[in-house]
């Protein structure tokens, strides 16, 4: 990968990151617990993934490391915006109750989900990037 393409995609890890592990401070002070499935989800999918995908574009693996880059970051967009913004449920952003975590709730979950587009729409640049370099991605260059 293009010191360039590693770059934009460690600022968008890094951005990802903080932004949700600022979200998890409201959320263990209101606290708004969740269920064993859905923090499973956040540490394997949204924390983890993105940096093992990070990892793997250091490592040359540009196809492995593009691809799990822009699915996790999808993935966490999805699960954020169906559980923060979609349905009711305790996590969401109208269910927390007024007090001094409401607004950095609200606020956090609102960069999550603009952390993890941009997520996206960097995996998706880096994708085109690596198509106009002629660089064919398949299982067999593992």
């Amino acid at each position: 990968m293009e010191s360039r393409g590693l770059k934009l995609a460690t600022a968008a890890v890094a951005l990802h990151t903080v932004a949700n592990v600022s979200h998890g401070v409201p959320h263990a002070e209101i606290p708004v617990r969740l269920a064993t499935w859905q923090t499973a989800f956040v540490y394997a999918v949204a924390l983890g993934l993105p940096l093992f995908a990070l990892g793997l574009l250091g490592l040359g693996r540009d196809s492995w490391g593009i691809l799990l880059l822009t699915g996790s970051m999808a993935a966490s967009f999805l699960f954020g915006l169906y559980f923060h913004f979609l349905v009711a449920n305790p996590d969401h952003v109208h269910s927390i109750p007024a007090g001094p975590w409401q607004w950095p709730f609200r606020a956090t979950a609102v960069l999550v989900a603009l952390t993890d587009a941009l997520g996206v729409v960097t995996g998706v640049w880096l994708h085109r990037k690596l198509d106009e370099v002629g660089v064919v991605r398949d299982a067999a260059e593992v």
